[in-house]
């Protein structure tokens, strides 16, 4: 059985091959926001509107997901929107356009059509919005034609559209075969190369050969079902200081000055730091885990839901807004939905069990007489059956608990 993989490397361009990118990058956004346009007009059209672009987009996320679907019919296929490249590329004021690489401005609008209208029908995001350079992630490009025009070589990836051979900074060996390569932009000013392979997994492994439920917590990052604790490594809160200094100077600097915009790459660096460290941690602790056991069990946590804000409003103001901001920001520094996407996808890697299981009272029932009460978890971190006696760490109860449902879930499906 075969599973996409991608490797992810940081690029060094020559300034040359840079520049190009950068101008790259800005045609598929061309591409991208004409798109966009095209598919605005026909909803403007269909839904008889007159008001701004504002009240467009209000009027278009209202929609109901029935009326969203009928209207997303009206808007040209992703072979549709390709053919319009040809027609750009003759106007006078848009040549440049054929200095792109077309496939890449055909991805973008697939994009477009395939991922964020169908995102938008199903109501998972709302309706697609115009890309700008000023966000680093709207400048990527993807290429498709592996062995064809891109080739791998060692720390080199060879590009096309004159960007020839590109170095990188390969951290490990790539396995699998290379479909396709998406060069991309980070806040930082700095391209990376996310390399897609179909790669061979292993057969499917009995969970009888190492299973482990976790339980996912604040002031310990994860705590597994046989005791093993990872602490974590709160990167925001150990940089929040730093980062807010910087944010005040900001505020100091004229807007838009040479000073500004050193200070605005500063702050984004910080954040780039932040997001490196936790990153690190996360892949380093989810490769241990999935390596060493053949099931995981997690606990089905909404994150989103979780993190809410509790400021309420005007009519029915919340309470304990400033506590359960620092709960917020601390359930976001941990990174739990990150960590169970990346158990999930990398069980599958290696022939493993992934089950998320319903979390509600994990910590409040005792794992030896199944007794559930609120008084057993005495404090933060013992736990105490008022019913039995059985004492133990509260986080790896609650991993214990985790582990039976999972167990006891997967037992159900293969009944």
């Amino acid at each position: 059985m075969k599973v996409l993989k991608a490797y992810r490397f940081k690029l060094k361009p020559t300034p040359e091959a840079e520049a190009l990118l950068y101008r790259m990058a800005g045609c598929g956004r061309l591409a991208y926001n004409k798109s966009l346009e095209i598919m605005l007009d026909i909803a403007q059209k269909d839904l008889a509107f007159e008001g701004d672009r504002k009240s467009l987009y209000k009027t278009l996320n209202d929609l109901p997901p029935k009326e969203r679907i009928t209207l997303a019919k009206s808007f040209p296929s992703a072979a549709g929107l390709n053919k319009q490249l040809t027609q750009w590329k003759k106007a006078p004021e848009l040549t440049f356009l054929k200095e792109a690489y077309t496939d890449n401005l055909q991805q973008r609008q697939r994009d477009l059509r395939d991922k964020a209208i169908k995102d938008w029908c199903t109501g998972k995001r709302g309706f697609p919005v115009f890309r700008t350079k000023r966000i680093a992630h709207h400048s990527t490009m993807r290429f498709v034609n592996f062995p064809k025009y891109c080739a791998l070589d060692q720390r080199r990836i060879k590009l096309p559209n004159k960007l020839g051979w590109v170095r990188m900074y390969q951290s490990h060996v790539i396995e699998g075969e290379p479909r396709n390569a998406t060069v991309s932009l980070d806040a930082c000013g700095n391209w990376h190369v996310a390399i897609m392979c179909a790669v061979d997994v292993k057969p499917p492994r009995a969970p009888d050969q190492g299973a482990v439920g976790i339980d996912m917590g604040i002031a310990k990052n994860m705590t597994l079902s046989d005791g093993t604790a990872f602490a974590g490594v709160h990167s925001f809160a150990t940089l929040k200081g730093h980062l807010a200094t910087s944010q005040r100077q900001l505020k100091h600097k004229e807007r838009g000055s040479a000073n500004w915009k050193k200070q605005k790459r500063k702050i984004a660096r910080i954040h780039q730091r932040i997001a490196d460290i936790r990153r690190d941690y996360q892949h380093k602790a989810t490769t241990t885990i999935s390596k060493n056991h053949a099931m995981v069990a997690v606990e089905d946590l909404r994150v989103a839901n979780l993190s809410k804000s509790a400021r309420g409003t005007i009519a029915q103001p919340g309470r304990h807004v400033r506590q359960k901001s620092g709960l917020n920001r601390s359930i976001l520094d941990q990174g739990w939905y990150e960590i169970r996407r990346q158990l999930e996808y990398k069980m599958a890697w290696t022939g493993g069990l992934f089950v998320a299981v319903p979390p509600h009272h994990t910590s409040q029932t005792c794992p030896a007489c199944l007794y559930k009460s609120p008084d057993n978890r005495q404090t933060q971190a013992r736990f105490l059956c008022t019913h039995c006696g059985y004492v133990e760490n509260a986080d790896v109860v609650g991993a214990i608990n985790v582990l039976h449902r999972g167990l006891d879930l997967l037992e159900a499906s293969n009944q």
